[in-house]
């Protein structure tokens, strides 16, 4: 789980960074608060996801 958790935020904190950059590089406000919610969205739907397919996991053995 560690792993994949990994191979998730990795990416996802690398497009926000650059989200940020290239904003600032054209001049803009970045939005901030767009990307707080859009960030927080992300990482709760991976939360019940994981959640999710864990529960299902132990209901389906025997």
């Amino acid at each position: 789980m560690n792993s994949s958790l990994y191979i998730i935020l990795v990416p996802a904190l690398l497009v926000a960074a650059g989200y940020v950059f290239v904003l600032r590089y054209m001049g803009y406000a970045p939005g901030y608060p767009r990307l707080i919610i859009a960030m927080t969205l992300f990482f709760g739907a991976i939360y019940w996801l994981g959640r999710r397919a864990s529960r299902k996991a132990r209901s389906n053995q025997p």
